[in-house]
C-alpha cells in the first residue's frame, strides 16, 4: 500500500490520534498527580527562571490535555498536531541540552516512575513528533463501515501498548544504567 495513501486514511490516521491523544491525556495526569515532583524535574533542568518553573509546571499538564482534545477532533487535528509535534520537539531539545551538559542522571520528566535522560528519550520524542505531524494533514474521504470503527479503535490500542512497551524499556534501560554506575548515582532526580 502507498504509504502517502495509508497517512491519509481517515481510520489510520484516527488512530494515531486517538494514540496520541492518550500519550497527552497519561502524561498531563502523571504531572497534575504528582505536580511538586513535577516541579523539581523543571528546575533539575535549569532552563527557565527560577520564578518561571512553577507557573510552566502548572501550565504544562493543562495544555497537555488541551492537545490531546485537539488531536482528537478533526476540526482542530492539523493545529492541534503542529502543536504536539512542536512540543515534543521542545521537550526533545531540553533533554538534548542537558544530555551535552552532561546531565544524564535526571528525570526525564516523562511521568511515572522516574527514568535518567538519554538520547533514546530524544529519539522517542522526535518519532512521536513526526508521528503528530503526520495526522496534521487532511484526512482522504471515504465510507465510514463498522469494521472501520473497530480498526480504529483497535489502531489506538495497539499504538498506544506499542508505546507503553518501548517505553518501559527505556525505564528499564535507565535503572540498568544506574545500577552500573554504581550507588553514586542511584537516584535519577539528582
Amino acid at each position: 500500500m502507498d504509504p502517502l495513501a495509508l497517512a491519509t486514511d481517515p481510520v489510520a490516521a484516527g488512530a494515531l490520534a486517538g494514540a496520541l491523544a492518550l500519550i497527552l491525556f497519561a502524561a498531563a495526569w502523571h504531572k497534575l498527580s504528582e505536580l511538586d515532583v513535577f516541579v523539581g524535574v523543571l528546575q533539575a533542568y535549569e532552563l527557565l527562571p527560577h520564578g518561571a518553573v512553577v507557573i510552566v509546571a502548572r501550565a504544562l499538564p493543562y495544555l497537555e490535555a488541551a492537545l490531546g482534545i485537539g488531536v482528537l477532533l478533526p476540526v482542530t487535528r492539523s493545529v492541534a498536531s503542529i502543536a504536539v509535534a512542536s512540543l515534543l520537539v521542545l521537550y526533545a531539545v531540553a533533554m538534548a541540552i542537558n544530555l551535552w551538559r552532561g546531565k544524564r542522571n535526571i528525570d526525564c520528566g516523562c511521568g511515572g516512575e522516574g527514568q535518567s535522560l538519554s538520547w533514546a528519550l530524544v529519539l522517542r520524542n522526535a518519532v512521536l513528533a513526526g508521528v503528530a505531524v503526520g495526522v496534521s494533514g487532511p484526512a482522504g474521504e471515504r465510507n465510514f463501515e463498522w469494521l472501520d470503527g473497530v480498526t480504529l479503535v483497535g489502531g489506538v490500542l495497539a499504538f498506544y501498548v506499542l508505546y507503553l512497551l518501548i517505553d518501559e524499556l527505556l525505564r528499564q534501560s535507565s535503572r540498568l544504567r544506574t545500577l552500573r554506575a554504581g550507588p553514586q548515582h542511584e537516584s535519577p532526580t539528582e
